[in-house]
């Protein structure tokens, strides 16, 4: 590693002093580009400091002195870095401010030329990343991190500020767009509507803008770009209406299959099957709705609802579901019939039919383990319910569709 040519190149870029010393803090090389600011007696009582002996952490600090100079600590495997001194305008608020009060820090500001915080933190990454080259397993330390670490929540807010406008500038300037925002809302109207081939189309629709930049590193940029597409589709499928929890359930799943993947493409990919999935959901929900059925659906049979879904997996009785929910059971039996035009016996068995489906074509769970899970009084009884509502066996069931393991 060509260290005084590294050390030069932060000294010229900050108009300042550079110094690199060893793990026993002694001093190995300096560039000092501005004579007057070559303080060895300031350094030194930098280098006395708590922040040097007890910061455990591998994090750059950016610090103050005396609420006036500001200075940069590096720490690598084998080396330390001392970067100033600068100074910053507006001066900002630091999370760490040494008081050196044998050290005339203000009458130095003349002599200190001015930089910014992104400048600073640039240089410092610079020498943090090239001093662990040797280690395959290193991930890059970006700048922002650093920014974030060293300033008090309200600089950060600024400073987040001043990066949205000069990214705003330089998009300008370079004709860069984002993707249109239409375009999105095609894609979740078509979500809601259970329009699975618009959706198709719009997935495939290309733009010669981007979407968000959200990370420097492309697999995690798209990682954080499917989480968010995920979860506007499962909000658009609960608008079009799949019930809550159902769009939950699909949505950490989906965000799991995807968090697995080490390439960027195939996560495009499975986003677009989630996607896909949720409006499929709603597409087949609308088409088993009753023509028949009251326009709007009764509070107490949502919260009914709600109640079967989570208990799914024990017996569930009337009884149980109207003192959960603060009727009289014949009161709530008759309601649900009004509604829903079934028993609400009958649509507990169907929902749990729904569950024996997954279980018996995803897992391999055994007839009995699984009446029991779902609060069947015996396999057998199980056996026939299923077999009542989808006309098949268990056995048959599991032969034709079964897929192996969750």
């Amino acid at each position: 590693m060509n260290y005084p040519f590294l050390l030069r190149q932060s000294a010229t870029h900050l108009y300042t002093s550079a110094r690199m010393y060893d793990t026993g803090y002694h001093l190995l090389d300096a560039c000092t580009i501005e004579p007057a600011l070559k303080d060895d007696e300031l350094a030194q009582a930098i280098l006395r400091s708590d922040l040097i002996h007890q910061d455990a952490s591998n994090m750059p600090r950016i610090f103050s002195v005396n609420h006036t100079l500001i200075f940069a600590w590096i720490k690598t495997p084998e080396h330390f870095f001392l970067l100033g001194p600068t100074f910053f305008a507006p001066f900002p608020a630091f999370t760490t401010d040494l008081g050196l009060p044998d050290i005339q820090a203000q009458a130095m500001l003349d002599l200190v030329p001015k930089c910014n915080m992104q400048i600073l933190a640039d240089d410092c990454a610079l020498l943090f990343n090239l001093d662990r080259t040797a280690d395959s397993s290193f991930q890059c330390l970006q700048s922002q991190r650093i920014i974030e670490a060293n300033l008090l929540p309200q600089e950060q807010t600024d400073q987040t500020m001043k990066t949205l406008h000069q990214t705003i500038f330089q998009n300008v300037e370079n004709s860069f767009v984002h993707n249109p925002y239409n375009h999105e809302k095609l894609e979740v109207n078509a979500i809601r509507s259970g329009d699975v081939e618009t959706l198709k189309t719009a997935l495939e629709i290309r733009f010669p803008g981007r979407y968000g930049k959200l990370s420097n590193d492309r697999l995690r940029n798209e990682l954080y770009l499917a989480v968010v597409n995920v979860t506007l589709a499962s909000r658009a499928a609960i608008d079009g209406g799949l019930h809550p929890e159902t769009a939950f359930y699909l949505s950490d799943v989906s965000i799991q299959r995807i968090d697995a993947c080490r390439d960027p493409n195939e996560i495009i990919r499975r986003t677009k099957d989630a996607q896909l999935h949720f409006a499929e959901a709603v597409r087949d929900l609308k088409s088993d709705v009753r023509k028949d059925m009251l326009p709007k659906e009764n509070a107490h049979i949502v919260r009914c609802k709600d109640y079967i879904f989570a208990h799914l997996h024990g017996k569930v009785s009337v009884r149980q579901i109207a003192d959960a929910i603060g009727l009289e059971a014949n009161y709530l039996s008759a309601l649900f019939k009004r509604y829903e035009k079934i028993t609400l016996k009958q649509y507990i068995t169907q929902e749990k039919v729904k569950l024996i489906k997954n279980m018996l074509t995803y897992s391999d769970y055994t007839f009995a383990e699984i009446a029991a899970y779902l609060g069947f009084s015996s396999q057998s009884h199980m056996g026939m319910d299923f077999k009542r509502i989808t006309g098949q066996t268990l056995g048959e069931y599991r032969n034709r569709y079964g897929k192996g393991n969750f």
